[in-house]
C-alpha cells in the first residue's frame, strides 16, 4: 500500500509525483506568454484503426498539436457516453513548439465506465475548454458472451458491514464452506474490530447469521482473514482465522458448531495475520498451513515512516491434530534478506505446482511498504533432501517472479490453455500478469493482455486487492476479477471510488475489459473476494468483502445459452481428506484445461469454494478428465456427465 503514511519509498515516490503535478500548473501559467499562446494549442483527433471498436475492447487513437505560439499545457480527453455521462481517462502535459506539431496516442475501453452500446465522443480539452472536434466513434457488440451478475445480498439476509480501514488493518475477507455438512455452502465474514458472522444457508430460506451460536464470532479478537479446510481429515470443515493478534483454528464437531483448538494445535505467533494458505507440501496426507502475516504500524510520534514487520510462519502437521513450525525450511539468501524471507509485509502467499512436478511450491506476495521493504518470493519444493529434510529452493530471480510492488493478493489460473499455472497479482497501479513460460520462468504479460488497468480515472492510479480466475460464461476460458478500493485516510477524493474490474478472455492471449457491462463493478472499498457456485446453478459467483460499507454476493446470471459446464468435488484418502493440491485437466472438443482444488492460497483474505469448475463452452461431452492426486495417484475418467456436480473419490491403494 504505497502512499500510506508509513511506505518508505512508495511515498517518496508519491511525493515526488505530487511535486510534479503540482508544477504542471506553473509551467503551464509561465510558458505562455499569454491567455492567447495557451488557446493556440489545437488538437485534431483520428482513430489509428477503425472507428469502432467491440465492447470491451481498446479503441485507440491519435492526437495531432499545432500551436502558433509556444506552448505547455496539460490536455485532458474526455468520454462522452451515448448518455452524456462523461468521464476524463486521460491528461497528458505537452510542449509544442510554433509551427512543430506533435502527436500523441491514446486508448480508451468504454465499458470499464459504461455499459452503454452506441455512439461515444472523444473530446480533448486544455484549461477547461474544447480544444478541438470531438472524435465520434461505435462501439459494438463484443464477440463473445459478456458475464451478467445480479447482487442479490440482501434478498438472500447477507447484509452486513464492516469498520473502514485502519492502519496496519488494511483488509478484510470471506470463506466458503459446508459447515454443517448438508450439501449446501455457508459463508464466514471477519469484520476487524466488529464480531465475525457466519451465514448458515438455509436454502430457499436465504443466509441466518449463526456465528456467536456456532462458536466463530472472534470473542473480541480483530478478525482480518479466514479460510475453511478439514485440517483434521474428519469430514468436516474447520477454520482458520488470521487476526491482529494470534490466529485462531475451530475445530468442527460434526454439526457444525466449533471449538477454539489453537492452543492444543500448537499455532501461535502474535502478528497481523493477513490470511491462511492450506497444501499438504510433503504429501503425507495430512494439511500443513503458511500464515501470511503483514506488519504493524510503527507509533506516529516516535517515527512516522517506519513500521514493524511480521514474520510469515509455515506449519507442518504432525499428523495428530498438532503441528510443528517448519519455516526455517523456507531457503532466504543472507545477503537479501538478513532475517529470512518471510519477514516482510505479506498479504497473501498461494500453494501450487508451477513446474509440473506434482509438488506444491510457494508463492508469497509481499507490499512494498515501510522502512525496508521486501520483494515477492518464489520457493521451489524439492523434496525431501539427502539429511532426511524437506527443502524449498527459492527461485524468486531466476524464475522472473521477483518483483518489488505492492502486492495485495494473488490469483493463479491458466488463462492461456498451455497447460501451466500463470500468476496475477494486484498492485497499488499496474496489475500485473506473470505467464509461466513452462521451463520454469515467467514473463510479465499485463499490458499485451490489456489487464493493466494501471489508473482508474485520469491521472488517478488504481489500488487493488483480491483477484480471482474464473470462467463466468462458461466457453471454457478463465476469466478474471479483481477488486479494487480506496484507502480512506491515504488517498484524495479525487481517487474515489474505484471500481472492480471485470476482466473477460477473449481466448486470443488478450482480455476485454466488460466490468461496467458485468454488473460487478463494485465501487466500493473492496478487498477480498471469495468465489463460489453457491446455488449449484453451474455459474460461478462472486462475494466482495468491502471496508467502510456493506459486502455484496453477486450471483452469476449469465445466459447459459448452449453452453454447458463440470463441477468436481474431490475426496482423498490416502491424500488429504479436502484434496487440497489435486491437479485436474479436462479435455473437450475445443482443446484441454487444467484446474487446481485450492484451500485458500488465491485472493486476499480469504478462501473460496474447493469444488473446481470447468465451463466447456458448446461442448456436449467430455473426451476425458486426468486427475492428478497429491500422493501421485492418476485417474482418468471418460464418461462422466456435464450439466452437474460429479464427486470423485481417490483409490486407496
Amino acid at each position: 500500500m504505497s502512499g500510506s503514511p508509513l511506505s518508505g519509498q512508495a511515498l517518496a515516490a508519491l511525493r515526488r509525483a505530487a511535486c510534479a503535478l503540482a508544477s504542471i500548473g506553473t509551467v503551464a501559467v509561465l510558458s505562455s506568454a499569454s491567455a492567447a499562446a495557451a488557446e493556440s494549442l489545437s488538437v485534431a483527433l483520428a482513430p489509428m484503426a477503425a472507428a469502432s471498436a467491440p465492447q470491451g475492447a481498446a479503441f485507440t487513437f491519435t492526437a495531432h498539436l499545432t500551436s502558433s505560439e509556444p506552448v505547455t499545457q496539460e490536455v485532458v480527453f474526455d468520454l462522452v457516453a451515448p448518455n452524456g455521462a462523461t468521464e476524463s481517462f486521460l491528461s497528458q502535459l505537452v510542449a509544442v513548439p510554433p509551427g512543430l506539431p506533435i502527436d500523441i496516442q491514446g486508448t480508451v475501453a468504454t465499458s470499464q465506465w459504461f455499459k452503454e452500446l452506441g455512439r461515444y465522443k472523444i473530446v480533448p480539452t486544455v484549461g477547461g475548454r474544447a480544444a478541438g472536434a470531438p472524435l465520434a466513434f461505435m462501439v459494438t457488440k463484443a464477440g463473445l458472451t459478456v458475464p451478467r451478475f445480479a447482487d442479490v445480498t440482501r434478498g438472500l439476509g447477507l447484509a452486513t458491514d464492516l469498520p473502514t480501514t485502519t492502519c496496519g488493518r488494511w483488509s478484510n475477507g470471506a470463506a466458503w464452506g459446508d459447515v454443517d455438512r448438508n450439501g449446501t455452502l455457508d459463508l464466514y465474514v471477519t469484520r476487524g474490530v466488529l464480531p465475525a458472522q457466519l451465514f448458515v444457508n438455509r436454502g430457499k430460506a436465504g443466509f441466518v447469521e449463526e456465528g456467536g451460536a456456532r462458536g466463530v464470532s472472534g470473542g473480541g479478537t480483530v478478525a482480518l482473514g479466514a479460510v475453511f479446510a478439514d485440517y483434521d481429515n474428519d469430514a468436516d470443515q474447520d477454520l482458520l482465522v488470521t487476526n491482529d493478534g494470534p490466529p485462531r483454528l475451530y475445530r468442527n464437531d460434526g454439526t457444525g458448531h466449533f471449538a477454539d483448538v489453537t492452543a492444543e494445535a500448537r499455532i501461535g505467533g502474535d502478528y497481523m495475520g493477513m490470511s491462511g494458505s492450506w497444501a499438504d507440501y510433503d504429501a503425507d496426507g495430512h494439511l500443513d498451513l503458511y500464515v501470511t502475516n503483514h506488519s504493524r504500524c510503527a507509533p506516529t510520534s516516535v517515527n512516522r515512516g517506519a513500521v514493524t514487520y511480521n514474520p510469515d510462519l509455515l506449519w507442518h502437521s504432525n499428523g495428530d491434530g498438532t503441528f510443528t513450525d517448519a519455516t526455517a525450511l523456507l531457503e532466504h539468501d543472507p545477503n537479501l534478506t538478513e532475517d529470512g524471507s518471510t519477514i516482510g509485509a505479506g498479504f497473501q502467499a498461494a500453494w501450487f505446482d508451477y513446474n509440473g512436478d506434482n509438488r506444491q511450491d510457494l508463492y508469497l506476495a509481499n507490499d512494498f511498504l515501510g522502512q525496508r521493504p521486501d520483494r515477492n518470493h518464489l520457493w521451489r519444493n524439492d523434496g525431501r533432501g539427502p539429511d532426511g529434510q524437506w527443502q524449498f529452493t527459492d527461485v524468486s530471480i531466476a524464475s522472473g517472479t521477483s518483483l518489488s510492488m505492492n502486492s495485495m493478493g494473488i490469483g493463479v489460473g491458466d488463462y492461456d490453455r498451455d497447460l501451466d499455472f500463470d500468476l496475477v497479482i494486484s498492485n497499488w497501479g499496474p496489475n500485473r500478469l506473470l505467464r509461466n513460460n513452462g521451463d520454469g520462468s515467467f514473463r510479465d504479460v499485463g499490458p499485451q493482455t490489456r489487464i493493466e488497468r494501471e489508473f482508474q480515472r485520469q491521472s488517478r492510479r488504481g489500488v487493488t486487492w483480491g483477484p480471482q480466475f474464473a470462467d463466468f460464461n462458461l466457453d471454457g476460458w478463465e476469466d478474471l476479477y479483481i477488486a479494487a478500493g480506496y484507502l480512506v485516510g491515504y488517498l484524495t477524493p479525487e481517487d474515489t471510488p474505484q471500481r472492480n474490474e471485470v476482466f473477460v478472455n477473449d481466448r486470443k492471449g488478450q482480455f476485454l475489459d466488460l466490468s461496467a457491462a458485468s454488473g460487478a463493478d463494485d465501487p466500493g472499498q473492496s478487498r477480498g473476494v471469495a468465489t463460489a457456485d453457491y446455488d449449484r446453478d453451474g455459474r460461478v459467483d462472486v462475494y466482495v468483502v468491502n471496508q467502510g460499507g456493506g459486502s455484496h454476493l453477486f450471483r452469476n446470471v449469465t445466459p447459459k445459452g448452449k453452453s454447458h459446464w463440470l463441477e468436481v468435488r474431490a475426496t482423498g484418502t490416502r491424500s488429504n481428506r479436502d484434496a487440497c493440491g489435486t491437479k485436474m485437466v479436462l479435455t473437450v472438443a475445443g482443446g484441454s484445461m487444467l484446474r487446481q482444488v485450492f484451500c485458500g492460497s488465491t485472493s486476499t483474505n480469504s478462501g473460496s469454494d474447493k469444488v473446481v469448475h470447468f465451463g466447456v463452452g458448446t461442448a456436449k461431452k467430455l473426451t476425458k478428465l486426468e486427475v492428478t492426486w497429491p500422493t501421485g495417484i492418476k485417474q482418468v475418467f471418460r464418461k462422466l456427465k456435464l450439466d452437474k456436480v460429479q464427486s470423485l473419490v481417490e483409490p486407496r491403494v
